[in-house]
């Protein structure tokens, strides 16, 4: 069960913490807990007085996690601080605390704590009125593209795996980043995920087939442009394709995904032609009918949507 939040666990925060201020509680990510906090310089431990500098942070905390959770998460922090760009959240500390160091007694159970650049910004999820055209959206899909070309490209060919708009932050000029690659996976290797997994570790309504399937010798970015695909067509439509209500069971979802092949965004009266045949070949439920480069999706973007 994802940690919960409460009055007992905020004030071991703060021996921890002693200079930090909890502003509020934000949505679960994963089974990890999230707060938006500062740090103040009085106070502050020596080994903490450099993080008053970034003043709002982002604290993540998890509970009592498998080693190979760890390890997961521990990529996600290397990863991130190799790209050391403005499509990524930087991650600025972690550590795993197993005593309190107040009263010297040891905590039920380990925690996990990452401390995270917080992103002034909302979760796509929350703006969709700010990208209801096919201009806005598309300009979006490109800025997506490009910033998860860093992952795609890096030597560890890293695929996302777990695109929706909940892990999209934008900022107010716009500008999106991409957070949560807690699931993250990289291309050609098994992962860390156990193969127990009836669908592979995923969010249905936006995830791929071969997701879906726990194909993972099939999963690569082709698997992170259906999703943007998915939320491409998602934020035109106002619909997910393969959601009908909220209160549906996995099974429907993931059946529907797999099989349903919704009308195009031109059919609908969404998109032009030309955009609506990019997002449904990037929503093409076999990988080999998707583009088959990167080059080739963004070169499809920029065409409709940048004049270079």
């Amino acid at each position: 069960m994802p940690i919960v939040d409460s009055l007992g666990f905020r004030l071991v925060l703060q021996h921890f913490f002693p200079a930090i201020a909890i502003e509020s509680n934000l949505r679960p990510s994963g089974q990890r807990l999230v707060y938006f906090c500062s740090f103040a310089k009085s106070g502050a431990p020596a080994s903490q007085v450099a993080w008053a500098d970034w003043g709002k942070v982002v604290l993540k905390i998890s509970e009592d996690l498998h080693p190979t959770v760890i390890a997961r998460l521990e990529k996600e922090r290397e990863i991130l601080n190799s790209l050391n760009s403005t499509y990524f959240p930087r991650l600025l500390d972690h550590d795993v605390f197993t005593v309190d160091p107040v009263t010297e007694l040891k905590l039920p159970n380990r925690l996990y704590v990452t401390l995270e650049e917080r992103i002034e910004g909302q979760p796509l999820s929350d703006c969709r009125p700010r990208f209801v055209t096919e201009q806005s959206v598309g300009a979006l899909l490109l800025e997506m593209v490009r910033g998860l070309t860093l992952l795609w490209d890096h030597p560890q060919r890293i695929i996302h795996r777990d695109l929706k708009p909940d892990n999209i932050l934008i900022r107010e000029n716009g500008h999106p980043v991409i957070i949560d690659l807690g699931i993250m996976r990289e291309r050609g290797v098994a992962g860390l995920t156990g193969s127990h997994w009836q669908i592979g570790p995923c969010t249905p309504a936006y995830a791929s087939p071969e997701q879906l399937k726990n194909e993972k010798r099939f999963i690569t970015y082709g698997s992170d442009f259906f999703a943007l695909g998915v939320i491409a067509y998602e934020l035109l439509s106002g619909l997910n394709p393969f959601v009908e209500s909220p209160t549906e069971p996995l099974e429907v979802v993931v059946d529907r995904a797999l099989r349903f092949h919704p009308p195009t965004l031109h059919e609908i009266g969404r998109a032009g032609p030309e955009f609506s045949q990019v997002v449904q070949r990037m929503m093409s439920k076999e990988p080999y009918q998707r583009y088959r480069t990167v080059r080739e999706l963004t070169s499809a973007l920029v065409s409709l949507f940048e004049v270079e």
